[in-house]
């Protein structure tokens, strides 16, 4: 069986449909929780990795100083060959590891489904909920994007594809953001009555974060 690592970064930064993916496609998942003081893995013999998302920044080594050996794991596992889908926190480790800045994106928050288009042409309904963003790092290919926040989706040669909104959330996850959206979040931010009357929209963007998962992990 296929062994796929979930670096997960907070409760309430779950896997998601992750999950049901690695269910349905036979891979057996080891979850690695280093916010809870566990010791990074020492084996790379993995087929996949899924980098989840966090309330933490990439810059805040200070206050979380786990990051500092999650980002050294990521770093062996790239330089490994390992294939490694990075969503919203997960995307700016990546981004920041391969030589790309992370800052707050000065225009606020994103939260709740807004549209990003994709360089086929394609236009997805996207969940996000974030207040950094990062620049492309090199050799990056951008293949997501919105008028908002430039950079929503890259990909690095054929072995990285990240993207800063959140392809794997589940409707009751979308549930829990919509009771935590409050008057401090400043920019494209949908409110809980919004964001539960876009709930049909979390089939369709799940089909497609599967779709990609299908391309990067079993082709």
């Amino acid at each position: 069986m296929k062994k796929l690592l979930i670096i997960q970064h907070e409760l309430d930064g779950p896997p998601g449909t992750t999950l049901d993916w690695a269910s349905q496609n036979n891979y057996a998942v080891e979850l690695w929780s280093p916010y809870l003081g566990e010791p990074a893995p020492t084996r790379l013999d993995y087929d996949g990795a899924v980098i989840c998302g966090g309330s933490m920044d990439t810059f805040e080594e200070e206050k979380f100083p786990w990051l500092r050996a999650e980002k050294k794991l990521i770093r062996d596992l790239i330089d490994n060959n390992v294939k490694i889908f990075g969503l919203c926190l997960g995307s700016q480790l990546i981004a920041d590891i391969m030589g790309g800045k992370v800052h707050i994106h000065d225009p606020g928050w994103e939260i709740g489904f807004v549209p990003v288009e994709t360089t086929d042409g394609e236009t997805i309904q996207a969940f996000h909920w974030h207040h950094c963003t990062f620049d492309l790092p090199p050799g990056a290919e951008l293949f997501a994007t919105n008028s908002f926040c430039k950079n929503q989706g890259y990909k690095i040669g054929k072995n990285i594809v990240a993207t800063q909104f959140h392809p794997e959330t589940t409707e009751d996850w979308i549930r829990e953001c919509a009771d935590e959206v409050g008057t401090s979040h400043k920019g494209i931010v949908q409110n809980r009555t919004e964001m539960l009357a876009s709930l049909p929209l979390q089939k369709p963007l799940k089909e497609w974060y599967f779709r990609q998962l299908d391309k990067l992990f079993n082709s």
